[in-house]
Order: C-alpha cells, then sequence, then structure tokens
C-alpha cells in the first residue's frame, strides 16, 4: 500500500495512508521548469541564450479521497487533515513507494468536492521553492546497509553498484556524485559540506574541474575546518581570511578525483543528492 511520508522541518516524520476512512492516491511533482534568458539583438534573427538555463521552482499535487459518515464526522475529518499539513515549516514529502527521493513544500488552500453525498476528493497542491528532488540520505550517511537503509532508497537514483564511501583519507581519493546536475556551491547556492579533521595545511583540489580549497595555517587534531559551501569556518568561526577563497564543484553523474597536500586525516563531503 502506497503512503504519503510526511515530515515537518523540526517534527517527526508520520504516513497518511488508509486511514479512517482517509485514502491516499498518489503524489505528482511537476515537470522540471526550465527559464531560459534569450536576448534579441536588432538586426539579427532570432535570439540568443544570456547565460546558463536556470530552473524554477515546481509543484506537487497529492490525490486523495475521503469517507465521512456525516457532516459533523467531516468537519471533525478536514480539521485532522488541515492540522496535519498547514504549519509555519516546510514539509517533506516522499512517497513509500519510492522512498529515496523527496521534495519540500507548502501546503496551499484547497477545497473538497464531492464523489457522493458523503464521500469526498481532494487535491493538495504544494509549492516547492526548490527547483529540485532530494535524495533522503545525505552523502555522510554512507556507506549504507541495505537492510538498514531499504527504505531511504529506490532505483532511479544513478547509484553505482559498488559501496560509496564519502569520509576519505590520503592524497588522492575519488568522490561520486550520483546527482542529475554539478554540485556548484557558488553559482546555485548548492548544498555542500567539506569537513577536515586531521593536521596540517591543507590544499584539496577536483582534478576534473580544477577547482582548489587551500588553507594558510596549520590545523590540529583538535580543530574542525569545515569548508559550508563557500564560507570556510574553523571550529565553528569564519575564518575565509586565511584561505585562498576557493570553492569546490562536483561533476554530475561522476567520479570526481582529488588531491590532497599538505594535510594528515580524514575529509567527509556532506550533501544531499538532488534530481531532475
Amino acid at each position: 500500500m502506497n503512503s504519503l511520508l510526511v515530515k515537518p522541518e523540526n517534527g517527526d516524520e508520520f504516513a497518511i495512508e488508509d486511514n479512517k476512512g482517509l485514502h491516499f492516491l498518489d503524489l505528482t511533482v511537476s515537470s522540471p521548469n526550465p527559464q531560459a534568458n534569450f536576448i534579441n539583438r536588432n538586426g539579427t534573427d532570432g535570439s540568443q541564450q544570456g547565460g546558463p538555463i536556470l530552473f524554477g521552482s515546481r509543484t506537487a499535487t497529492a490525490n486523495f479521497y475521503l469517507e465521512t459518515n456525516d457532516t459533523i464526522d467531516f468537519k471533525a475529518k478536514a480539521h485532522d487533515i488541515w492540522q496535519m499539513v498547514y504549519g509555519r515549516e516546510l514539509l517533506r514529502l516522499r512517497e513509500s513507494d519510492e522512498p529515496g527521493i523527496c521534495v519540500y513544500g507548502v501546503a496551499k488552500s484547497f477545497e473538497f468536492s464531492h464523489l457522493s453525498y458523503l464521500d469526498k476528493k481532494f487535491a493538495l497542491q504544494f509549492e516547492l521553492p526548490s527547483a529540485y528532488r532530494y535524495s533522503v540520505l545525505r552523502s555522510k550517511d554512507y556507506p549504507l546497509s541495505v537492510d538498514q537503509h531499504a527504505d531511504s532508497l529506490n532505483i532511479g537514483m544513478n547509484l553505482p553498484m559498488e559501496q560509496l564511501n564519502y569520509t576519505v583519507s590520503g592524497n588522492s581519493f575519488r568522490i561520486y556524485n550520483p546527482s542529475d546536475f554539478d554540485i556548484q556551491p557558488y553559482e546555485q547556492n548548492h548544498d555542500l559540506n567539506i569537513i577536515f579533521r586531521g593536521r596540517g595545511q591543507p590544499t584539496l583540489t577536483n582534478e576534473d574541474t580544477g577547482d582548489v580549497f587551500s588553507y594558510n595555517k596549520k590545523i590540529t587534531d583538535t580543530d574542525s575546518l569545515v569548508l559550508n559551501g563557500v564560507h570556510p569556518t574553523l571550529n565553528g568561526k569564519p575564518c575565509e581570511i586565511d584561505t585562498n577563497h576557493g570553492n569546490i564543484d562536483l561533476v554530475r553523474k561522476s567520479w570526481n578525483n582529488f588531491t590532497l597536500a599538505g594535510f594528515s586525516g580524514t575529509v567527509t563531503f556532506d550533501f544531499p543528492f538532488i534530481y531532475l
């Protein structure tokens, strides 16, 4: 039985399924929303694309039908539904049939329509501020035990057959990005934390993109150096003045080959996978 799994930003996940007369039918996410930026020039045929094509926000629609016994029962159940989906936080939404991928949205107002005198149907639309669908698990949750994480994986996530690990060490290693997009913290404000724990003066280079991040002072085993997107911190305090002001991108659907110099310890790549 397919269920709609809903998680408030600061709450526990719960399932909306066949229960007390409320029946979840399906969740449909609208197609990607590309936004072109065409430039027209006088005396020139056609248009030119100015810069990269961007992707706008989307919507998701959950369809239900509701069985009621009488008007009083309907009003009570309507109130229960309102309490489940309306609040001051974004809701994470996923289906139990596709548990590995989720979206984040805000429920819009809706109306009930009649199936019969007592039974209703309704379509609950969610505004999704992001252009993407996301993996439920973050990269830092890997490597995975399939038995323990079967409810957070599904086909269509571009995952390779081999086990993935996002906490690495050594002078060279590779990191896999299964996303449909390049991870670009600077250009697209993508969520990517790179966490250094160890000692030395690290210089991290993505050999496939040419991106370099370096810290110009030495850190010790008790320090935590984090590149949060484009904002580096040392032990929670901003430290960009002591860096090369660099940032790291990850190529989509690909292994990214890295070299690490001047540092002994571990590096953790922490990000959600993003999908069309």
